[in-house]
């Protein structure tokens, strides 16, 4: 398995095959809001004053011509692959190898908002089905489609330096530049870990990560958004001016209303930090799974933990504690003795790491970067997002999610020490991650944001990978029978940026009580539906 399952713990923690919950945390790519007339508008940018696109090459409606398509690409800025192009072979390709059949119309890589207007316009006229992706993270390859125009948004990557204890940062931005251009200032944004992800897919989806209990969701950092309208207006929203669309965004923003383009967040320190990882023998997985449930969604908010089961086929299944500590090393080694020798639990550890460190370093190591430069953690290539440097790959892989509000029973772990090693004897690669939450993340409302699972303990992610060319049937099988198998135990709520196909009642399980009004604010800001072009659209 490779990155989304390896904590690369650099600074003296030994890799381990262990899923990171915090990883490639992606939905649809980016997002924003479609328009009402009486949405606020700020000047399109360069590049506003041109000749319409859709006004070339073709009748008012139906299947857009070759012509329009070469007109398109001549209105914009920013650089359209079709099919023709030697480009368009990378530039169609998603995170995910699962998705790499799927061919879409073209790829517009827009440089400003008036580029997405014209997109936008192209659209419309021809009812072209369109698609908005920033990292290219969709577990459901929902940022991509057969027959789609893309709205690619990385080439909007500017990451600004912190001013007033807030920092603007474009929705095209990767999270290992986020981290990078905002460690040098001393500061931060809670995130997750896969470095490739985009910062608006991620935050409009709420965003969890290893500094989420301390900082909040990525989400809870939001203080404003800019966004291009249905009606290829450039919109402003925040808890003062269109503050029903600003609700929506921070949790319901992947791909229901319209494409954001830049991203204001409230900033937080970057400190020196504690990074842990102890392992147990399998034999006492069920005491540590009983024991860390107990103990990791009560921990003071600086103590992130995340417990982890892998299936390992053909060999003893293995079960580990991560852990990261905003706090003291002496303040994290207390609490994790605490978790081994309370009443119940498993005992000392088979293998302890604990490694002081910074906190860039930290983000840099759990997303396997620790030896590597800015420019070679990104995936290599020319096109926005790439560089020529670039080191990383892509994975092949499918999961699912349940979060959970009260601890397992014995049954409960008991379920799922059998669904990993039934996994094991499958020849499945697979495993669980169990994520802490509460702190920071349950001081919010429930209704505050679109993100409603603010009562949660804790939330697992069921995963499973295997080589690209390889067959993922026996793998998605063994999935689907675990996802079953701890639905009863679970509150049956999921997790809205593990985007998740399967769900027949995924907007309940998403959503949860903030559906109803998410359905207003739909009918409010996209009432012809433009953006309504996936499955789980709202």
């Amino acid at each position: 398995m490779k990155r989304r399952t390896l904590l690369q713990a650099g600074g003296g923690l030994a890799a381990t095959s262990v899923a990171l919950a915090t990883g490639c945390d992606n939905k649809t790519g980016t997002a924003g809001a479609a328009s009402s007339g009486a949405a606020t508008e700020t000047a399109a940018g360069a590049g506003a004053a041109r000749t319409n696109a859709a006004a070339a090459g073709g009748a008012a409606k139906g299947r857009a011509s070759g012509s329009a398509w070469t007109a398109l690409g001549k209105s914009l800025d920013g650089k359209l692959v079709r099919a023709s192009d030697a480009a368009y072979a990378t530039a169609r390709r998603l995170y995910n190898t699962r998705y790499d059949t799927l061919k879409p119309s073209a790829i517009a890589y827009v440089k400003h908002p008036a580029d997405i207007a014209e997109c936008l316009s192209f659209a419309r006229r021809y009812d072209t089905p369109i698609a908005i992706r920033s990292g290219g993270h969709s577990y459901a390859g929902w940022s991509s489609g057969n027959n789609k125009l893309i709205i690619d948004v990385s080439a909007l990557s500017k990451v600004g330096a912190p001013s007033g204890g807030t920092t603007r940062i474009g929705a095209g931005a990767k999270l290992i530049d986020v981290y990078e251009g905002l460690g040098a200032h001393g500061v931060t944004i809670p995130g997750g870990s896969c470095p490739t992800v985009g910062i608006s897919g991620l935050t409009l989806g709420g965003g969890h990560g290893v500094a989420s209990r301390a900082y909040g969701l990525t989400c809870d950092s939001l203080v404003g958004a800019t966004l291009v309208t249905a009606d290829g207006k450039t919109v402003d929203c925040d808890r003062k001016q269109h503050a029903d669309l600003f609700w929506a965004l921070r949790g319901a923003g992947n791909g229901n209303f319209g494409v954001v383009t830049e991203l204001r967040f409230r900033t937080h320190p970057a400190p020196r930090a504690v990074m842990a990882y102890l392992t147990w023998p399998w034999a006492k997985a069920a005491k540590v799974v009983a024991s860390w449930q107990k103990w990791g969604p009560v921990q003071d908010d600086e103590i992130w933990s995340a417990c982890h089961l892998d299936a390992r086929p053909g060999n003893t299944p293995s079960v580990s504690v991560a852990a990261f500590s905003l706090g003291g090393y002496r303040e994290l080694q207390n609490a994790l003795d605490k978790l081994a020798d309370q009443p119940g639990g498993p005992g000392p550890a088979k293998s302890v790491h604990l490694t002081p460190t910074g906190y860039l370093d930290a983000m840099e190591s759990y997303a396997g970067c620790s030896t590597k430069s800015t420019a070679q953690c990104h995936m290599p290539g020319s096109l926005p997002g790439q560089t020529g440097a670039g080191q990383l790959g892509r994975e092949t892989y499918a999961a699912r999610s349940h979060f959970f509000d009260r601890s397992l029973s014995a049954a409960g772990i008991r379920t799922l020490m059998d669904q990993i090693e039934a996994g094991g004897r499958k020849g499945v690669s697979g495993n669980v991650a169990l994520t802490a939450l509460g702190g920071a993340v349950n001081r919010v409302g429930r209704t505050d944001t679109a993100f409603v699972h603010r009562g949660s303990k804790f939330l697992a992610q069921y995963l499973t990978s295997w080589p690209a060319n390889g067959s993922p049937g026996t793998r998605t099988a063994w999935l689907n029978s675990f996802h079953d198998a701890m639905r009863r135990h679970s509150s049956g709520a999921a997790y809205q940026n593990y985007t998740d196909p399967g769900l027949t009642n995924w907007k309940s399980a998403y959503y949860g009580a903030a559906a109803t009004r998410l359905a207003e604010v739909k009918r409010t800001y996209d009432p012809q539906r433009l953006f309504s072009t996936f499955p789980q659209a709202l």
